[in-house]
């Protein structure tokens, strides 16, 4: 958020105090509108590394994925079936947060 309130020029701030704006009123009205629209899509980005961070850490703990990873070297037919059965889990969990995201990015992004 405070890389998209540094995309807001200081321009922008200085007519809302010149039109007798206080800071407060400056700040909600003028300054984090536009600072929002500017930081839509990165944090996004940062809610889909989230998802996919913490979906890792909280399904599979080590004692699991080493008993997981011996197995599969084992039956080494089954490491494709096992890695795709998980890339997939990934696909359905991030593409329609970041198809949704993206078109709010969209819809929302101003117009420079």
């Amino acid at each position: 958020l405070r890389s998209g309130i540094n995309t807001v020029p200081v321009g922008q701030a200085e007519a809302a105090r010149a039109i007798g704006l206080s800071f407060s009123q400056v700040l909600s009205l003028v300054v984090l509108p536009q600072a929002f629209r500017s930081s839509v899509t990165p944090l996004a980005n940062v809610l889909i590394a989230l998802t996919k961070n913490t979906t890792v850490a909280a399904a599979i703990g080590v004692a699991e994925a080493a008993l997981l990873m011996k197995e599969m070297i084992e039956n080494e037919a089954q490491l494709l079936l096992i890695s795709a059965i998980i890339a997939f889990g990934f696909v359905i969990l991030t593409l329609p947060t970041g198809l949704i995201l993206g078109w709010v990015g969209k819809k929302v992004a101003v117009k420079r």
